[in-house]
Order: structure tokens, then C-alpha cells, then sequence
């Protein structure tokens, strides 16, 4: 791995414990990204906000699945927008939320730089 894509890894490994910790109070649990050729994937696991815990812990979870689908797309601009200038122009990016109904919930981006040029 280059130089270049060190930084780039850790540069969106830093943009996206800042954008959790902004929704949740703190960072999260796990940042991981890996980049292979022109697809960066970053996974984040531990996204929950205590009151989000809280709620599940009570049997809640209906009420953290409606306030996911309202925060969701929020995180998900912020973060595609300051991406943008981390991963230096436009790209394609694919995005899954996994375990919504436990604890353990992890989101995973997926960005395609094929349209960058580096």
C-alpha cells in the first residue's frame, strides 16, 4: 500500500469516528477501513447512542428502528459530503446497515473511485 493510500485510510477512518461521535456523543466502537484497488470499505460497528441502548435493553427496538430511518440519511449526507473531499473528487458508494434488531449493528460503506482521478 502506498503512502498516499495510508493517509486516505486513515483520513477516513478519522472523518468517520467524527461523524459518529457527533450523533452518538462519542466515537464508535470499531472503525475499519480497507482499500483495494479503487474500493475503499469502511465498516463501523458500535453506532448505537446510549439512549438508543436504553431503548433496545427495554424492548424498544420499533421505536431506534424509526429514529435510525430519521438519523440515517443525515449521517449518511454528512459524511458522503466531507467524503468527497477526503477521497479528492466524485465516486460511487453502496451502503448497508446490519443488525438492526441487537446491539451489535455495523454499517458498511462501500466507495468506488474509479470516477477520481489519482
Amino acid at each position: 500500500m502506498t503512502n498516499k493510500d495510508l493517509e486516505l485510510q486513515e483520513n477516513i477512518r478519522k472523518l468517520a469516528v467524527k461523524i459518529v461521535k457527533h450523533y452518538r456523543g462519542k466515537g464508535p466502537d470499531n472503525v475499519k477501513v480497507k482499500i483495494e484497488d479503487q474500493i475503499i470499505t469502511v465498516e463501523i460497528r458500535g453506532v448505537f447512542s446510549d439512549l438508543s441502548k436504553i431503548l433496545m435493553s427495554e424492548g424498544a427496538a420499533h421505536i431506534v428502528n424509526d429514529y435510525w430511518k430519521i438519523v440515517k440519511p443525515h449521517l449518511e449526507k454528512e459524511f458522503l459530503e466531507k467524503a468527497y473531499e477526503t477521497v479528492g473528487g466524485s465516486y460511487d458508494y453502496d451502503m448497508e446497515v446490519t443488525n438492526l434488531e441487537n446491539f451489535d449493528k455495523s454499517v458498511t460503506l462501500k466507495i468506488n473511485r474509479t470516477m477520481v482521478w489519482l
